[in-house]
């Protein structure tokens, strides 16, 4: 089963610069030694800025465990010595880290048609289903890409489920060329109403609120200078 692992560092903000530094020496390294683990760097700029997630794919948990953990990723590419220099020097300029497991959900996406392709910007939501709500959550997330070909919206949506992790959480991704296309991409609950009418769609978006508990947007930039691309 093809996974997706996101580490998120949330950053002191008088440290970003100096963290962003030793970040870009592990990039270009491991670019360099074309270190089998490989990342893209995603940077919040609207949302919990400050904020910069590392998202990776795998094709199982095996593929997980034999890329070893992110400071064994460090150490391997750096050395011994200047990996564990480097960690310290980080750790001070983070506030807070996580780090989970997902699973794309192909039944819930209406997916770009060129998959491989790396956009400048997404807009990210996150939402968490309440206790036996998950349902009615992933219910108003296939409305939406339901929605999305059938008024000829511009959007293009990726979910995604958490598998390890807060497991009552979801998350859906937006790619962007530019924030411009936001201009001419419909908001979930009108989206809703043009597809469905405004009977059917809006009792499909108030249906899915009442099954999440939570709910956030945020738009984050691609930091190519912290990133081991494929």
């Amino acid at each position: 089963m093809p996974l997706t692992t996101v580490l998120s560092e949330r950053i002191r903000p008088e440290r970003l610069r100096r963290y962003e530094e030793l970040v870009q020496r592990l990039a270009k390294k491991a670019v360099q030694k074309k270190d089998a683990w490989q990342w893209t760097a995603h940077q919040t700029a609207f949302g919990e800025v400050d904020t910069i997630h590392y998202v990776s794919a795998s094709s199982d948990f095996a593929a997980i465990g034999s890329r070893g953990l992110p400071d064994e990723l460090v150490r391997r590419v750096m050395g011994e010595k200047e990996g564990n220099e480097l960690l310290e020097q980080a750790s001070e300029c983070v506030l807070s880290r996580q780090q989970i497991i997902g699973t794309e959900r192909p039944d819930l996406s209406y997916p770009p048609e060129q998959r491989d392709r790396r956009y400048p910007a997404a807009i990210v939501t996150i939402l968490r289903a309440r206790p036996g709500g998950q349902e009615g959550c992933e219910e108003v997330i296939r409305k939406v890409a339901e929605a999305i070909p059938k008024v000829g919206d511009p959007a293009r949506l990726v979910a995604y489920q958490t598998l390890v992790g807060d497991l009552m959480q979801y998350w859906t991704v937006r790619p962007l060329q530019s924030l411009g296309e936001l201009d001419r991409q419909l908001l979930p609950a009108d989206l809703l109403s043009k597809a469905f009418g405004a009977a059917e769609g809006g009792l499909i978006f108030r249906t899915g609120l009442e099954a999440i508990a939570e709910v956030r947007r945020e738009i984050a930039f691609y930091r190519e200078d912290l990133s081991n691309p494929s």
